[in-house]
């Protein structure tokens, strides 16, 4: 099989930056060239701002106030660190979202419901959402935390279906992702914040 590694990528920088009216400013926090390939997708951004993973709370808190429109999260180990997710939301505009990697919500329910519960201390909005991965095609999932724009209400068609170059995510993938079984939505009851 070949290696699908691209769905990540495309779903952790397109599912923002298609729910974005605007995204001119996007900071990036870890992840790798395929992720500056994907956002190299988008004319519309103007400025991409990079920061390792390691040390990342120190680099967020010495680049001033940016006004970032997308923060994209291309790291595992901020998933339950306040610390972090406060430093980043003092970079985001008013209107900015963030996507992130984030545990399992079914394999790893407590893990998951202290992830979501830390953004929605934060954040008005946050929604999980999953894609496929390569380890035989199994379900994981990333999250969309947002101050204002909706992923599925505010998503932008055109953006979603007219860029050029994805070949995994689209407009139908983009409302299908939030998607979760039932029993999911009990267990997340009042933490997954729509």
């Amino acid at each position: 099989m070949q290696n699908l590694h691209f769905i990540r990528d495309e779903m952790l920088v397109h599912i923002p930056l298609c729910a974005h009216a605007e995204p001119r400013r996007v900071l990036v926090v870890g992840g790798c060239e395929r992720i500056r390939d994907e956002l190299a997708k988008h004319s519309i951004i103007e400025e991409t701002v990079h920061i390792d993973a390691e040390g990342a709370v120190d680099a967020l808190e010495s680049l001033g106030r940016k006004d970032f429109d997308v923060a994209i999260v291309a790291d595992e180990r901020f998933g339950g660190d306040r610390e972090f997710w406060i430093a980043l939301t003092k970079q985001l505009d008013a209107r900015g979202l963030a996507s992130a990697l984030m545990s399992n919500l079914i394999l790893e329910e407590e893990k998951a419901k202290e992830e979501l519960r830390l953004l929605g201390g934060i954040y008005g909005i946050v929604m999980p959402y999953r894609y496929e991965e390569e380890k035989a095609l199994v379900s994981s999932y990333m999250v969309l935390a947002s101050r204002f724009y909706h992923p599925t209400a505010d998503l932008n068609l055109q953006r979603a279906d007219l860029t050029d170059g994805f070949r995994y995510y689209n407009s139908d993938i983009a409302i299908a992702c939030f998607q979760t079984p039932t029993f999911v939505n009990q267990a997340y009851l009042g933490i997954i914040k729509r």
